[in-house]
């Protein structure tokens, strides 16, 4: 297992480092320091949390959010969902291909059309949270009220919406970069994300990868990126759970047990993520993007929305 000044590296290069950026965002500090702590210190730490956090006044599951939880809570991944009626997905499609994305790695190169990747060192093109937002039923499916559910019961109180992304994964790339390689998600001490596919995914159009309990295992408990080699030398093959399904498809995750989405290999995928935490991070706005209607809970929207 990595030392401490091992995991401290994960985010933090040196302390003053650490110090400007927790005069730049009051959020930066608990993350950055998040991957030094143990599993046991984060289930604590967010036990706490959640005590004294806000909590729905009668709040019960019902049978449906009931089975998601426990999947969730036991393999740290839910089953395939239906998928989402065509014309939502038809309208949601329409949007992401009407809009240019970005490589943030390669900011030189500016926004392009997102079939048209400038380079083949661009594995990935994204949004931004503004045009993720805005598009259509976004922020219907960010209050999906068995989403919801399940995450209040999941995390001990409301969630926070957090950490919205939508992106393209291009093919015929040599190399897995970033997200394409297994990893443990450190935004928060306890969270999970909503994993929509916006187009068909099958073995080769890179499907998403979990490897299943490792979200209660402390091995390669390192905040790095892991090989294939080494997840299966710890875990085992059988371990890794293989995401397909037809365009609309969705599942919830906990994102501290390794996944990665695998390199496409001859055609681009659409993948779009919704991340429910115990607390805010700075992947996310520093002030809200677009007015809130009543309908929707202000505390657990109140990164996106005013």
């Amino acid at each position: 297992m990595a030392t401490f000044a091992e995991r401290l590296q994960t985010r933090v290069p040196n302390w003053q480092r650490f110090f400007e950026r927790a005069r730049e965002d009051a959020r930066n500090p608990a993350y950055d320091l998040l991957p030094v702590l143990g599993l046991d210190q984060r289930n604590a730490f967010s036990k706490t949390l959640a005590a004294f956090s806000p909590k729905t006044p009668g709040f019960k599951l019902n049978a449906r959010q009931a089975d998601l939880h426990d999947q969730l809570g036991r393999d740290g991944l839910t089953s395939l969902q239906a998928p989402l009626p065509a014309d939502v997905l038809a309208d949601m499609l329409a949007w992401f291909k009407s809009i240019p994305v970005h490589d943030p790695y390669r900011a030189h190169l500016g926004t392009f059309v997102w079939d048209r990747p400038p380079t083949e060192e661009t594995n990935i093109g994204y949004y931004s949270w503004e045009e993720v937002l805005r598009a259509p039923h976004m922020i219907a499916l960010m209050n999906n009220p068995d989403i919801l559910a399940v995450a209040e019961a999941y995390l001990g109180c409301k969630p926070v919406i957090d950490n919205i992304g939508a992106a393209w994964g291009y093919p015929g790339r040599d190399t897995a970069k970033g997200v394409q390689r297994f990893h443990r998600d450190y935004d928060c001490s306890r969270c999970f994300k909503a994993f929509y596919y916006l187009t068909d995914i099958d073995t080769t159009s890179g499907p998403h990868k979990y490897v299943k309990g490792s979200h209660q295992d402390r091995r390669l408990e390192s905040g790095k990126a892991q090989t294939d080699d080494a997840i299966i030398e710890a875990f085992g093959a059988e371990a890794i759970e293989t995401i397909t399904a037809p365009a609309g498809s969705w599942f919830l995750e906990d994102v501290y047990g390794f996944h990665k989405g695998q390199l496409p290999v001859d055609r681009p995928r659409l993948l779009l993520a919704i991340e429910y935490n115990l607390y805010p991070s700075p992947l996310s706005p520093k002030a809200p993007l677009m007015a809130r209607e009543p309908l929707y809970d202000p505390y657990i929207n109140k990164l996106f929305l005013k």
